[in-house]
Parts: C-alpha cells; sequence; structure tokens
C-alpha cells in the first residue's frame, strides 16, 4: 500500500466521523525504531476515528495494538513489550489554537488541522509516546538470583516520601 492511501483531510474526517484502520508492518515505524533491537516480522493494528463533539469541536482517537521487542534494562535481554494505546487528540485550525492551555498537564493534545494528514505519522506519534523510558520485564526471567534478591532489598529499603509529613504532623 503506498503511503499517498493513508492521507487524512482532518475537517472531512471529522464532520463525517469516518474510521480508517490498517495493519502495518513495524518496519514502517523508522522513528520509533531507532535504537531498538531487530523487530520481528510483526504487525501493529491501528485505527483513527474522526468524530465532532457538541461544541463543535474536531477529534481524532487513535487506538494502536501489538508489540515491540525491546531490550530488558535489567537483564539486557529481549522482550515482547505490548501495545494498547488509544488517545484523543483535538484539531484545531490554526497555529495560535496550539499554544492554548500548553502548560497544563492535564489539557488533551492538540494538532494542526490539514488537508493531507499523513495517518502513519500520527500513528507512529503514538507509538513512540507509548514506549518505555526505561523498559524492563515485570519480572526478569533472566535475572541472576543474587542481583534479583539485590533488587528487590533496594526496593524495600525506599523511604516513604510522605514521612516527612508524619514528622511534621507530630510537631
Amino acid at each position: 500500500m503506498q503511503p499517498t492511501q493513508y492521507l487524512l483531510d482532518t475537517a472531512a474526517f471529522t464532520r463525517n466521523g469516518e474510521v480508517f484502520a490498517a495493519q502495518s508492518p513495524i518496519s514502517v515505524f523508522k522513528r520509533a525504531l531507532e535504537g531498538l533491537p531487530a523487530q520481528k516480522d510483526q504487525s501493529l493494528s491501528w485505527s483513527i476515528q474522526g468524530s465532532v463533539d457538541t461544541a463543535g469541536q474536531e477529534f481524532l482517537t487513535i487506538t494502536l495494538t501489538g508489540f515491540v521487542v525491546l531490550t530488558c534494562q535489567r537483564c539486557m535481554q529481549d522482550f515482547d513489550y505490548p501495545i494498547d494505546a488509544k488517545n484523543q487528540v483535538l484539531v484545531v485550525a490554526n497555529e495560535l489554537e496550539l499554544d492554548i492551555d500548553a502548560d497544563d498537564p492535564d489539557a488533551i493534545e492538540r494538532i494542526l488541522g490539514a488537508v493531507q494528514l499523513n495517518a502513519l505519522d500520527l500513528v507512529e506519534d503514538e507509538l513512540i509516546l507509548s514506549l518505555p523510558y526505561v523498559p524492563r520485564h515485570t519480572e526478569c526471567p533472566h535475572l541472576p538470583e543474587a542481583l534479583a534478591v539485590q533488587d528487590e532489598e533496594a526496593e524495600d529499603e525506599k523511604p516513604n516520601p510522605f514521612a516527612v509529613l508524619s514528622q511534621l504532623k507530630k510537631s
């Protein structure tokens, strides 16, 4: 499939409540794969759905599922990291609207509307955001036992960040 088949007119797409769904080989997401270990022959399933709320605001909902091969930073072994992401972005008409609520971490993400928005770029951005900064197994199957015990002890020794508040309350 040619990349031109993934171009969306955001205004028409949201106004008509359209849905675009596809499966893409992981290899097309070059920015996301930079610095990652070799991937398997997997594909990611994704969709983009347009909608308009009662106030007339236009939204795109991006959904992404599959897995990416990452290297665990504890045991240094590769593992399949599951991706199950869903995000909604507000489509705005101009650059001034992009900056509204830019300092609010709870504000909905905004993108600039376009006549030819590359859907794969939007999906790849979502993939990048769903990858962990420090990838690791929940429980490392390849971690030497001595390190696993040491790792558990280090977690037990962490002080409670709210312990200082209880001392303030006593005085």
